[in-house]
């Protein structure tokens, strides 16, 4: 999936969760950590330092996308902040979701197995936007009831 679809839907699956709008934020911005393993992704252009060694370590869709790097990157995150590691599992989780319905992970990595949906090109595009529109939209609905609140 595309990044903003990624970074929508961890804001959305994070708010859904808490009812926090900053964990939800926060799961945002990690929803998109784990294509740091791949330099042509944006976030890997940005941080390259970190992405090139990545992907020749792991390559794309390995650790980074793996029930392994989610429990490791919970662990050392919950060290300095509960909430911030319920908001990166939730973002990173939202993320590895995302690939598997339009392509395959190595979720078990070490193990060599993939897993997930192999879609054309077309059905990737389709199933991406379809996501993020939903998901802005639920986000959006959620926005107004809240702001309901303070009427």
């Amino acid at each position: 999936m595309e990044w903003t679809t990624h970074a929508v839907t961890g804001i959305g699956l994070g708010y859904a969760f808490t009812g926090d709008w900053k964990i939800a934020l926060i799961s945002g911005a990690m929803a998109v950590v784990p294509d740091l393993d791949e330099p042509r992704s944006r976030f890997g252009k940005l941080f390259f330092f970190i992405s090139i060694p990545l992907n020749m370590l792991f390559g794309h869709r390995t650790f980074t996308h793996s029930l392994l790097f989610v429990a490791l990157l919970g662990g050392i995150v919950s060290l300095f902040s509960p909430s911030i590691a319920i908001a990166s599992i939730i973002g990173v989780l939202t993320h590895i979701l995302g690939d598997m319905a339009t392509g395959k992970v190595k979720l078990l990595y070490p193990l060599p197995k993939s897993i997930g949906i192999s879609v054309s090109r077309f059905n990737y595009l389709l199933i991406d936007r379809l996501t993020r529109l939903a998901t802005v939209v639920l986000i959006c609905v959620a926005g107004y009831q809240e702001f309901q609140h303070f009427i």
